[in-house]
């Protein structure tokens, strides 16, 4: 499991101040980057290797507003693997009010930069991938 914290801005916002749908998936995909980060998987690195990690499946659910100024934290962990594929699962939960705001899951399929077909997930990031197994509520 990795564990991000952030506040809702209000460039995240609809005009109510609440959350766009389309932010949650962005807060996935930004806790998955700082994830990578100190990695040789980090999304620099990858701009100029051999490996993409594209989406090809993404998904959320929305349980209750978050909204401007509130505090976010965000649970990230491997729901499945398969021989060239990964798929994520994030909770995000509202910190003032202690509650599960919403799910999202995404599917990336590990690729060749130049031929961009699916190849097997190398055993560097099936490794570090091995840290998100579990999974567990934030308080």
């Amino acid at each position: 499991m990795f564990v991000r914290q952030t506040n809702i801005c209000l460039k995240d916002t609809d005009a109510t101040g609440v959350i766009y749908f389309s932010e949650l998936l962005k807060l996935a995909l930004e806790t998955f980057e700082e994830f990578l980060r100190p990695t040789c998987f980090s999304l620099k690195s990858l701009l100029s290797s051999k490996y993409l990690l594209p989406v090809v499946h993404a998904e959320s659910d929305y349980i209750s507003p978050l909204c401007v100024d509130d505090e976010v934290g965000i649970t990230m962990y491997l729901d499945k693997v398969g021989t060239s594929s990964l798929t994520l699962g994030f909770d995000f939960y509202n910190k003032t009010s202690a509650l599960l705001a919403g799910t999202a899951k995404i599917t990336h399929v590990v690729t060749l930069t130049e031929e961009r077909c699916s190849t097997p997930i190398p055993q560097e990031l099936h490794d570090i991938l091995q840290s998100l197994q579990s999974k567990a509520m934030i308080s």
